[in-house]
């Protein structure tokens, strides 16, 4: 499983960039032109990761669901059910979808964040 917190944002990379374009010598007008096209990266790049978490969150979702139908097989566990396996098969079950579950949840509360961010951010109105 990718850990999407372990990602860097974009603004930390833009960070390190900035801080090495603000030791070139450029005339104001490029210095601006070379801020808005940083600004505008961030905006996309930040938009690409939201993406990615909505999609990774409907996979996890669909996951849930497949995993739901197997589950479904409990309806016919006997109380003298003779191979004890189901039992651990079904427990497994269960925790393929308790994961998924917190994937999913991990990947929406980030994108919220993220989105989040981008609409606090003053140079959205620019992109």
């Amino acid at each position: 499983m990718e850990d999407h917190a372990a990602k860097p944002r974009p603004s930390n990379l833009l960070t390190r960039v900035r801080a090495v374009v603000s030791t070139l010598d450029l005339d104001c007008r490029c210095r601006g032109k070379l801020d808005a096209a940083l600004e505008r990266f961030e905006t996309l790049e930040t938009r690409r990761q939201v993406r990615a978490l909505i999609l990774d969150a409907r996979h996890q979702a669909e996951r849930i669901a497949a995993l739901l139908e197997l589950v479904g097989e409990l309806d016919t566990v006997a109380t003298d059910e003779t191979d004890l396996g189901v039992f651990d098969e079904i427990a497994f079950l269960f925790a393929d979808i308790r994961s998924a579950a917190a994937r999913g949840s991990a990947d929406m509360a980030r994108a919220g964040r993220l989105a989040s961010a981008r609409r606090a951010s003053p140079h959205e109105a620019e992109g």
